[in-house]
């Protein structure tokens, strides 16, 4: 009981949700609601004008419009239709179908482009939520897996949203004509028929629901196979180097069955449903016009309105059809939509507070007793340093020590749970985030490369004067990498596929540069380079560090810290020795004895 409640409100949530996505497109929609009930109207002349006309051409004579439409028309049509029944048909057959198709064509084009624009609506709104939410969610799922919900999911929602929309507006209009031509015939027929009507969603919930399940099963199988798609062509060298080929293809064949056994349970499903709604209705249909034979046989009724009235019985299959499976598009479209709402509703990205002010270029930063933790784990605990202009500062330590997540401090990645973090003694949150970055210049460990030309690389959606940019890929060593592609005009591949790793990281530095930020943070930067790749960028950023600006070195390369002003050692989150690197050595502590074992592994790399 507690589920089927559940399930209920969620049903009613998404359905609101979807529904707003439609105000901004009011006008359109009603001009397609009218379209739809002209064309629903053309439908019910169909239907009005089938036992008159039937009765006038058997027994000849005039048509007989009824006191009712011969008001609506201009006298001289009633006129003509009275005198001659061969005229009167076919002017009428006539008007009712260009009514009908001119209403059908508007209806079909209005209609269609408010839902496909409200799609590409919520597209933009998933890529922004992406673009702008909390980079620790997003982490934790898998990239190809989010990407479906732009691709597949939101083409689900498109899809089977017009299919909703035309059948609720639409057939739903079409219903509602011929039952007016019923009630106009006789009103025990009318009750019939809604009766007809009503019966075909008796069991419509519950195979919505079982839909429901399955499409949100089936999306979620497609993100899983375009995850394991993403994989192999990212990591293909990786498969290859290792032999995994036939690994990834049986991972990739057992999450191709798992798709094919849910869209199996679907088809079933599907393949009950319609027909049961299909021969409900022709029953009741076949019952109403049964009882509608006995009553002209009694004379209760003109054989002319049991022709009208069976004309609208069968003119009512095709759109009470499309209702009985109304169903299974909801299914699809909740299925789909709560997938994109899980991502519009992803936790907020670290953000502006009410009130930040733009934060000027620093002379000094400090972590002033900082802690940061996720969930229970403690990245920092109780750490406080100061960063000045015109110093590089290194943080050293073994992996998970709490080096990078002093980094995203300093970006606002992430905020402290306890202490704070200051320019120039002003705490970072009370400035924008715009502001705060444009002082801060990332090098991370791997640097990511889009697909586009090297000034759009560099420039990274800034503007930036050319001349700025020659003398950041000068000062990073990278101009000679630009130049061999062809210049700051030639394409780089995608991630930077035609690029070495060292060359990657150089256009990397230079970006940094080119954004002329007071902070310079180098992450990890030459941990994977070769000799003379690591000595490039050493020279780089014995340029780019010192002066006016503020040098971050993370690292575990000892022997890039020879020059630095500083030494900071990190363990499990504590500084546990802070000085000069010769003052650390004299000491003898522990930056002393990883010192020592790095010159030990260089010396001997097979005991290593």
């Amino acid at each position: 009981m507690r589920e089927g409640a559940f399930c209920q409100i969620g049903r009613m949530h998404a359905d609101r949700r979807l529904l707003g996505l439609l105000p901004p497109h009011r006008f359109r929609i009603a001009l397609a609601l009218l379209c739809a009930a002209l064309a629903a109207a053309g439908m019910g002349a169909y239907a009005f004008l089938a036992g008159p006309a039937a009765r006038a051409l058997i027994q000849g004579g005039s048509l007989d419009l009824g006191p009712a439409l011969e008001g609506l028309l201009p006298e001289g049509l009633v006129e003509v239709f009275s005198r001659s029944i061969l005229g009167a048909i076919p002017m009428l057959l006539v008007a009712a179908a260009a009514l009908r198709a001119l209403a059908s064509a508007g209806f079909n084009i209005l209609m269609s482009h408010a839902v496909v624009e409200a799609a590409g609506e919520l597209r933009v709104r998933i890529f922004d939520r992406l673009l702008h939410g909390d980079p620790a969610f997003f982490s934790a799922r898998a990239s190809g897996e989010l990407v479906s919900r732009i691709g597949s999911d939101i083409a689900t929602v498109e899809q089977s949203g017009q299919q909703v929309v035309v059948t609720l507006t639409r057939d739903v209009a079409q219903v509602v004509a011929l039952l007016v031509v019923c009630a106009s015939i006789d009103l025990r027929l009318l009750a019939a028929a809604i009766a007809v009507a009503a019966a075909t969603f008796v069991p419509t919930r519950r195979f919505a629901d079982a839909l429901r399940r399955i499409g949100k099963e089936q999306l979620a199988a497609l993100g899983e196979i375009s995850r394991q798609a993403e994989q192999m062509l990212r990591n293909h060298r990786i498969i290859l180097a290792y032999g995994s080929e036939a690994y990834r293809s049986r991972r990739f064949e057992e999450a191709n069955e798992k798709l094919l056994g849910i869209m199996r349970r679907s088809l079933l499903w599907r393949a009950a449903y319609t027909p049961l709604m299909e021969v409900m209705g022709v029953i009741g249909l076949a019952a109403a016009i049964a009882w509608a034979g006995r009553s002209v046989l009694s004379g209760a009724l003109p054989p002319e309105s049991v022709l009208s009235f069976a004309a609208a019985a069968l003119m009512l299959y095709q759109p009470l059809k499309a209702i009985g499976n109304l169903g299974q598009q909801l299914a699809h479209l909740r299925a789909a939509a709560d997938r994109c709402f899980e991502v519009l509703d992803a936790p907020d990205a670290i953000g502006d507070r009410p009130g930040a002010v733009p934060l000027p270029a620093p002379r000094e930063v400090r972590l002033e007793d900082v802690t940061v933790r996720y969930g229970e784990k403690e990245a920092l605990r109780g750490v406080s340093l100061c960063f000045r202009m015109g110093e590089t500062v290194a943080l050293v330590g073994e992996s998970g020590a709490g080096k990078s997540t002093i980094a995203h401090l300093l970006l606002r990645f992430v905020d402290p749970t306890e202490g704070r973090v200051t320019f120039d003694g002003r705490d970072i949150r009370e400035g924008t985030l715009a502001s705060l970055r444009s002082h801060v210049g990332y090098v991370p460990q791997e640097t990511v490369l889009f697909a586009g030309d090297a000034r759009i690389n560099l420039c990274c959606g800034a503007e930036i004067p050319m001349e700025r940019l020659r003398e950041a890929a000068r000062a990073a060593n990278a101009e000679p990498v630009i130049e061999a592609l062809g210049g700051y005009e030639a394409d780089l591949a995608e991630g930077g596929r035609n690029l070495s790793g060292g060359e990657r990281q150089r256009v990397g530095v230079a970006r940094a540069l080119a954004r002329d930020a007071r902070i310079l943070v180098l992450d990890e930067p030459t941990s994977a380079l070769d000799a003379e790749n690591d000595a490039l960028l050493q020279e780089a950023f014995a340029r780019a560090l010192g002066g006016d600006r503020i040098g971050v070195l993370i690292t575990h390369r000892l022997r890039s810290v020879q020059g630095v002003d500083r030494v900071v050692v990190l363990e499990a989150g504590r500084v546990v020795e802070e000085g000069t690197p010769a003052e650390l050595i004299a000491r003898g502590g522990r930056f002393a004895r990883m010192l020592a074992l790095e010159s030990r592994s260089d010396e001997n790399p097979a005991a290593a």
